[in-house]
């Protein structure tokens, strides 16, 4: 088994059109004391490819050599793959849903499955792999990774994902040489998972934001519990995932104050407002004009031509987030005539307008939930674009808090799985359950379902109607509740059963001989999955009530 000191936990974010890796610390899965609702821990590190820029395009493509005596291959992944399909020289990469990675390890769940689907797939988390262990200066088998899956994916996606990823970094590990010699897993290394976790996207989101992790217990006046500071400062969150293959909204709410479980309460989604659809806008723009200016026509019916123009108006869109003008420029685009199409932020806003128009029909019903939303938070490329922000901070959601600053959309997921990875290995949990991963055995799934409690629990001073909760109804349990009272001279804490906002007129037990001088005391629920409660005082030994 590795030394938990030597691990380097990595999130993968896994897109539909890119796939991100960060890399965690685990000196950093602390949780913050402050009382708010900003963290300021250090984000983990994402890793940028070759050419500078902080993505790995999820395309794999194979690039033969035609001209060799003996056919040879090799995968060709990222920038390389779409500047090979924009020469229009490799023909056996192409840019559709086959060589997409999603789309790969999908189709590999399937019955049968197709090893060369799995192969490629496997290939390209190698890749993914080996320049998470460059930035990192570390062996693949040091690697523990948290991957990323959509919401409302099904067990067999989970499941071919996991399959592909430790297929991938264990094939790292066997081409990683090491003096001379290929390193060869001892039998503690077989048998340590490389994969530690699996969360839904939004999940990692409200990670990356720290909302999982901050607490702020706050006091209770016995005397006059409206005074008291709450427990929590958010309890429905919304998270809009905006990226190339769709907008996807999912509505989060804490599932109690006391606790950092999250659930799902619904979430949808629409594939016509999607980042590929607003560069296809731009795409048809800009040949229209081309088209109009040289009299020409079928500049898009040209494969070289288009995915030149394609990866050209990308560029364009990323470039219009940050500056109020920019040009698609391509040199011999088209029977050798150039373009220069000139385009400003408010002609693009007009040019994607109908994209913005449907995102804001889906995004409206959640406003029509009759929900008010503590915390809004995005992510996807798509929300790096100014009209998206102003749709979203402005137009829609303007009282909301927007989470950390300093958290990119566009990095977001693999931020809060970097995050999570830390989180899991500083608990040493993965050591604990041992086993490689097995199908969906070996790793706990992305969402699972936990007993709650059918009652609230609380504190009162003697007046039952004025009783405040600490255990509330739909508690996960076990629930451990830790929480400062003042008491003003009290000589009894009653602990009583509560019913929804009414109190029952069971009290289950009491605090007797509370110090006439003691102004507060903290006070310890613990109530386990079987129904046993226990109490402690600051921090004693716990009593069990029943």
């Amino acid at each position: 088994m590795s030394n938990l000191e030597d691990l380097i936990p990595i999130g993968i974010d896994l897109g539909s059109l890119h796939a991100r890796v960060a890399i965690g610390n685990l000196s950093h899965h602390n949780i913050p004391t402050q009382a708010n609702l900003v963290d300021t821990r250090p984000l983990p590190n994402v890793i940028s490819n070759a050419q500078g820029s902080r993505y790995t395009l999820a395309l794999v493509g194979i690039d033969k050599d035609a001209d060799a005596a003996v056919e040879s291959s090799r995968h060709v992944f990222g920038e390389a793959a779409r500047r090979a399909l924009a020469r229009d020289k490799k023909p056996t990469i192409s840019k559709d849903a086959s060589s997409m990675v999603r789309e790969l390890v999908r189709s590999s769940s399937s019955a049968g499955g197709d090893d060369e689907k799995d192969q490629n797939a496997a290939a390209f988390f190698q890749h993914l792999a080996e320049i998470a262990c460059d930035a990192s200066s570390s062996h693949p088998s040091k690697l523990r990774t948290v991957v990323s899956v959509p919401v409302g994916s099904t067990k067999e996606e989970q499941a071919a994902i996991i399959q592909s990823v430790e297929r991938g970094i264990n094939e790292a590990m066997a081409a990683k040489v090491d003096g001379g010699k290929k390193k060869k897993k001892n039998k503690d290394e077989e048998d340590d998972s490389i994969i530690v976790g699996v969360i839904t996207d939004p999940a990692a989101v409200c990670i990356a934001h720290g909302l999982t992790e901050i607490e702020h217990a706050g006091v209770i006046d016995l005397a006059d519990p409206s005074k008291s500071e709450p427990a929590s400062l958010w309890k429905n969150v919304l998270v809009i995932d905006w990226g190339a293959s769709g907008l996807t909204a999912t509505h989060i709410r804490r599932t109690s104050p006391n606790s950092s479980l999250i659930s799902v309460v619904r979430h949808a989604s629409d594939s016509s407002c999607s980042g590929n659809a607003i560069v296809d806008a731009l795409v048809a723009h800009c040949a229209s004009m081309f088209e109009r200016k040289n009299k020409v026509s079928g500049l898009l019916d040209s494969v070289k031509a288009h995915h030149r123009l394609e990866m050209a108006c990308e560029s364009a869109v990323r470039t219009l987030s940050r500056a109020p003008t920019t040009t698609v420029a391509l040199d011999g685009l088209y029977e050798g005539m150039d373009m220069s199409v000139p385009i400003s932020r408010p002609r693009f806003d007009m040019l994607v307008g109908g994209v913005l128009k449907k995102a804001e029909i889906l995004l409206q019903t959640f406003g029509a939930d009759a929900v008010e939303f503590d915390v809004v938070l995005v992510a996807g490329n798509v929300c790096d674009m100014p009209a998206a922000t102003t749709l979203v901070r402005t137009k829609l959601f303007p009282n909301a808090h927007a989470g950390r600053g300093d958290v990119p959309p566009d990095e977001a997921v693999a931020i809060g799985c970097a995050r999570h990875a830390a989180s899991v290995l500083s608990c040493d949990t993965h050591s604990k359950s041992g086993g490689k991963v097995d199908g969906t055995e070996g790793v706990g799934p992305s969402t699972r379902n936990v007993t709650v409690s059918p009652i609230a629990i609380g504190i009162s001073n003697g007046e039952l109607e004025k009783a405040v909760p600490l255990i509330a109804v739909g508690e996960p349990l076990p629930a451990n509740v830790t929480r400062s009272i003042t008491v003003d001279g009290s000589s009894s804490i009653s602990i009583v059963q509560m019913q929804g906002e009414s109190v029952s007129s069971k009290v289950i037990g009491t605090i007797d001989k509370v110090p006439s001088d003691s102004k507060s005391l903290e006070v310890t629920l613990e109530l386990s999955a079987e129904g046993s409660l226990t109490v402690a005082l600051n921090g004693g030994e716990s009593c069990k009530l029943c």
